[in-house]
Parts: C-alpha cells; sequence; structure tokens
C-alpha cells in the first residue's frame, strides 16, 4: 500500500546560474531567483519534517479520542442521566481506547505523510481503525467480565465523536498541508557537486519528478578547458561558503564511484555542513528500482529484489491460513454436504475434481474442486477456459462457477499447507506455461502461495482470460499483493470477497 499528489510547479528549482567558472567565485554567494534558496537565520523558513507533522497529528488524534470519551461521559451520564458515576473507570478505559486507536490508524498506514496531506484515502483508514479497537474493546470487557459497569450507549457515543472528530481534523489538516507545500515548506534545498552528464541527467530528473527536491545550485572544480554539461556557480569551497550562508538540505555528489580518493576528500571537507551527503554515481537508471543497500565487509551491495515473506511474516500467515481456514471448514460443513448431494444429484462423475496447478516456487500440487463439468481435464496439455453457456458446464456447475462455490474444497488445500486463503489464484498448467513466455514477471506470483482468493479477483479481475491483456492486469494486481503483504491487507481482501469476489460478469 505511495499516491503522491500534485506538486506546485514550482517545487522543483534549477536555481543555478549561467557563469562560467572562471566568474562563479565572485557571485557564488548570490541567491538566484529571488528566496529560492533562504539565508540561515530569522527570516529562514526551515525545513519542516515530514515525520514531525506526522508524529504530531498521531499524539493529536490520541487527545481527541481521550476528549470525545470525556465529552461523551459528561455530556451523557452527568448531563443527560445526572447519575453520580466517578470519572476514573472510564478515564482508564479512555486511555486505554486512545492508545489502541493510535496503534491501530498507524498500523493501518494513517500517519504516512503522503496520506495524510490527502483527504482521499484517509476516510476508510479512521473508520476502520475505530471500528476495530470498539471490537477490541467489548471483547476485552466480555473477557474481563466488565463490560456491565460501563455504559452501552456512552461507549457508542464515543466511538461516534471520535470518528467525526478524527475524520474533521485530518481532512482539515490535509487542506493545511497541501497549503503548506505549495508554499515549499516541504521541498528540500539541494546542491549538486559535479557539471558532467550525470549531473546533467540527475537534475533532469529530479526536475520532472514530485520528490519535493529544489536544486539551488551547481558547483564542481573544473580542469582547464573542461566543459561543464550544466552551468555551475563555483567550486568546492564555494559550496562550503553557500551552505554557510544558506539553507542546504542534501548535497547530492554527481560523479562515479571510480573518483574514490576525490570523493573520500569531498566527503570529509563537505561533512562540516549540516546537510545530508549523497551520491549519485551512475546515469544508467535501473530498469528494476533498488531496494536498499547493504555493506559487505567495506563493499557496496544493492538490493534489488526481496523475498516477498520474511521474518515473522510467513509465521502470521500461516497461523491466519490454519486457523481460519479450519473455522471456515467447520462453518460451512452443512453447505460444502448440500453441494455433493446437488452434485450428484444433478450428473454422472465424482463430486471433488482434482487438478494439478503450480503453487509456490512451482511446485506442483493437487488442487481440490467441486465437479462442475461433465469432464476432466488435468490441465497439462492445452486446456480450453470455460466460456458463457459452455456445453461442458453442468446445470449446478453453472451456479457453482458464477458464484465461486466450485472453490470451497480447496479450504483442504490451505490445511495441507499447499495454498492460503489470499494470495495470486492457481492457474492451470499449460496456462502457467503460455503467460511465462509472454508475461515478464508472470512467473514471480509463484514467490508465494496460491490462494482460493485474491486482490485481483475482489477488483474484477477474475474468470476468463483469454488475452494477454487481461492476464496482464491480473498479474499487476498479485504483484501488488506480494509486494505490500500485511494481515490487515488479507482480512481486507477475505471481507471484500463475498460481495466483489463471488460473483462477477465474468465468471461462468
Amino acid at each position: 500500500m505511495r499516491r503522491f499528489g500534485e506538486r506546485p510547479d514550482d517545487d522543483v528549482v534549477f536555481a543555478a546560474s549561467a557563469h562560467s567558472r572562471e566568474g562563479a567565485s565572485a557571485d557564488a554567494a548570490t541567491v538566484p531567483h529571488g528566496d529560492a534558496a533562504p539565508r540561515r537565520g530569522g527570516g529562514e523558513q526551515a525545513l519542516i519534517s515530514k515525520r514531525v507533522i506526522a508524529d504530531l497529528m498521531m499524539c493529536v488524534d490520541g487527545a481527541v479520542i481521550f476528549g470525545a470519551a470525556v465529552l461523551a461521559k459528561w455530556g451523557y451520564i452527568n448531563l443527560h442521566l445526572g447519575a453520580p458515576v466517578g470519572s476514573a473507570p472510564y478515564a482508564v478505559v479512555a486511555v486505554v481506547g486512545a492508545v489502541v486507536s493510535v496503534v491501530m490508524l498507524r498500523y493501518r498506514g494513517l500517519y504516512q505523510f503522503h496520506v495524510l496531506s490527502h483527504a482521499r484515502g484517509q476516510t476508510g483508514r479512521v473508520v476502520f481503525g475505530l471500528f476495530a479497537t470498539a471490537l477490541a474493546l467489548m471483547a476485552a470487557g466480555y473477557l474481563l467480565k466488565i463490560s456491565e459497569d460501563y455504559s452501552r450507549v456512552w461507549f457508542a457515543l464515543w466511538f461516534a465523536l471520535s470518528t467525526v472528530a478524527v475524520l474533521a481534523l485530518h481532512l482539515a489538516g490535509a487542506r493545511i498541508l497541501q497549503w503548506w507545500g505549495a508554499l515549499g515548506w516541504f521541498s528540500r534545498h539541494v546542491v549538486v557537486y559535479g557539471s558532467g552528464e550525470i549531473a546533467e541527467k540527475l537534475i533532469r530528473k529530479v526536475g520532472s519528478s514530485a520528490m519535493n527536491l529544489r536544486v539551488v545550485g551547481v558547483f564542481d572544480d573544473l580542469k582547464n578547458g573542461e566543459r561543464p554539461e550544466v552551468p555551475v556557480r563555483g567550486g568546492l569551497s564555494d559550496l562550503i561558503a553557500f551552505g554557510q550562508r544558506y539553507r542546504v538540505d542534501e548535497v547530492l555528489i554527481a560523479m562515479p564511484l571510480t573518483d574514490e580518493l576525490r570523493i573520500a576528500n569531498l566527503v570529509e571537507q563537505l561533512s562540516l555542513l549540516p546537510s545530508d551527503i549523497r551520491i549519485c554515481p551512475s546515469s544508467t537508471s535501473f530498469r528494476i528500482p533498488p531496494k536498499g543497500l547493504l555493506n559487505y565487509q567495506g563493499l557496496t551491495v544493492l538490493e534489488l529484489e526481496r523475498r516477498p515473506l520474511d521474518d515473522w511474516a510467513p509465521i502470521m500467515k500461516n497461523i491466519e491460513d490454519r486457523v481460519l481456514g479450519a473455522l471456515l471448514l467447520v462453518g460451512l460443513a452443512p453447505l460444502l454436504l448440500l453441494i455433493a448431494v446437488a452434485i450428484k444429484l444433478d450428473s454422472r462423475g465424482t463430486v471433488i475434481f482434482k487438478q494439478r496447478r503450480h503453487g509456490f516456487n512451482h511446485e506442483v500440487f493437487n488442487v481440490y474442486k467441486f465437479r462442475t463439468m461433465h469432464v476432466c481435464e488435468d490441465g497439462e496439455t492445452v486446456l480450453t477456459q470455460a466460456t458463457r453457456h459452455d456445453p461442458r458446464v453442468t446445470r449446478v456447475g453453472r451456479f457453482l462457477r458464477k458464484t465461486s462455490l466450485d472453490e470451497l474444497p480447496q479450504l483442504v488445500n490451505v490445511l495441507k499447507g499447499d495454498m492460503s486463503l489470499v494470495g495470486p489464484r492457481p492457474h492451470a498448467l499449460s496456462h502457467n506455461e503460455y503467460y511465462s513466455s509472454v508475461l515478464a514477471r508472470y512467473a514471480n506470483r509463484h514467490k508465494v502461495k496460491p490462494g482460493m482468493t485474491g486482490w485481483a479477483q475482489v477488483n474484477g479481475y477474475r474468470g476468463e482470460t483469454g488475452t494477454p491483456e487481461k492476464m496482464h492486469h491480473r498479474v499487476e494486481h498479485d504483484l501488488y499483493y506480494i509486494e505490500n503483504w500485511t494481515v490487515w491487507f488479507d482480512l481486507k481482501v477475505l471481507a471484500m470477497t463475498p460481495f466483489y469476489g463471488f460473483i462477477g460478469r465474468n465468471a461462468f
């Protein structure tokens, strides 16, 4: 789950003057474009930390939720009922509720800056987080046998007020943050050292991005007769003087790593500035953006891909699959029995249909489904997908396929460990081989276990995939799910499945 809003036209300013190296020293401290690089001192607008803004919003939310509990208690119990009830027990629950609410909202990603700065996307997070907190508190009250000590009306009023107040606060906050962003208060002032091809491409890329970076100067120590690719303001000494007089949040060294000694010298001298120092060693763009940078005994290693589920993630997902899978299998047992009887009465053949599919890391396993056709094709050779009014589909099978009830026996696959409740849907072997050859990242779907339902299915990409274009959209959603997996994401997909994943116009 990384949207960025529209940036103002002046979010990125190339503030390098058109002076050559020879005349740059004289005016190295002259600020181009007026206030592009404000002076250090009383008149300077300091860079506002996005992390600080997010943490402050989190604290304010906690205070608002606590205040809503106090207001609800005073208004309903003290004024309306006139009951002489002590405030201490309610205050304790209010503090616990405020803390749990903030934790839930943080886990839902509400306090990411790009979320806070846009009204869209906050409502669902707030409502879901507060609703989950209310359920948690009710469960705790029931288990501790203290729920009778508190007014149910107060509890409902508390969370209703909290929801309205937090939503109003965040909608207003989003407008304010957008206004501050338009004023450039979140823009990082960047100085580039280097004037070659790397610097030229770096400045061009920064200028066309929404990264809130503002280039306020370009510096380089040029050799005699060397011509820069971009205008420069001076050399290293001029850069240091510039950084001591004006606000510089980041110094970007734009030169290849082969200049190791020169880079080491630059970093040593630039380290006296209160700025981040970073390096762009190549003008070549990575087709696959690096995920991180590692240090292997002094060697720099770029991390290009990560395991999709690591540390606690596979353990949590396995617990989720086994617990929820067992509960669903027991709860749906009567329905499974009725479907089995209907299949047996409708047509000749077995009730359960097995078909080989590719699972985690391309391992082949047998997937279980209710039989919906008169034929039982394994899918190893060319397999024709079901189409509308397909004569192979039985009468009961048509209903089961339309509602996806034919997939319910896969709960057994989940308990066996072959599948997950949520994940990319497994395809027939022949389909896998075909689409792996025509879609670049199709095989990446097998980095996790296949699922009974998935992010693609609840977004309408289910049923027949007769063209690579249709499959491309499904794969895009599958890869998004893999790269952004959380327990909450799984629960969201499971909650959406009865409404969007079971029934659709593409299912037949």
